[in-house]
Parts: C-alpha cells; structure tokens; sequence
C-alpha cells in the first residue's frame, strides 16, 4: 500500500469519526479531527512526483576517483484507489454501534477492495 492509499484510508476514517463522533465543539477534539482530515485531503489534492532518474557522484573507494551517473528507477504501475460506496457506508452504519467499529469495518473494507 503507498503512501497516499494510506492517507486516503485516514481521510476517510476520519470523515467517518466525525460523522458518527459524539464531540462537544468546544472540546477541541472534533477541530483537531477535522484539521487533520482537511490536512491530508490538501496533501492529496496535490500531484504526486514520480521520480525515476536520481544525478549521483559514485567515488571509487580504491583509487578515490570520482564519476557522475544516472540511477534509473522503475516506478510500479498505479493502480486506482477503490474508495468506500454508498452501500458501504449504509452497512458500516447498520452495523457499527461505536466509531471503533465504524473505523475497523471501513479500514476491512478498504483493504479488501484495494488489496493487490
């Protein structure tokens, strides 16, 4: 799992804490929970780099001579995130009676759909 599916995993988490979350607004919990979500779903927004060449300098550990290079690397083919659906989210809230188990059931079912 990359980087990113992990933090749309989070995002939607989160989401789902806040949505079923009992928080008082002036506990700070709820804000936090929110900022952290919004955090990551600007991060997400953004484009993702994809390197694949690295400049180096190799020295010869001999003769200490030194000489520059390309290290080519191979990028994995993406693969498209499969987020929750509406059906998904409807059986989550049928099912789960504690944001524990809302999170658990949501982090299962990320994992199944988008399992390689």
């Amino acid at each position: 799992m990359t980087d990113r599916e992990l933090m749309r995993q989070a995002v939607v988490a989160l989401d789902l804490a806040m949505l079923h979350g009992e928080y008082p607004q002036d506990a700070g919990i709820f804000r936090e929970i929110s900022n952290a979500a919004n955090a990551l779903s600007a991060r997400l927004a953004q484009p993702e780099p994809e390197p694949d060449k690295y400049l180096m300098e190799v020295e010869c550990t001999k003769c200490g001579a030194k000489q520059d290079g390309v290290l080519t690397v191979t990028v994995p083919p993406k693969r498209e995130f499969i987020g929750l659906t509406d059906e998904d989210f409807s059986a989550i809230n049928q099912s789960c009676s504690t944001k524990l188990q809302a999170a658990t059931s949501a982090e299962s079912i990320l994992k199944e759909k988008n399992s390689a």
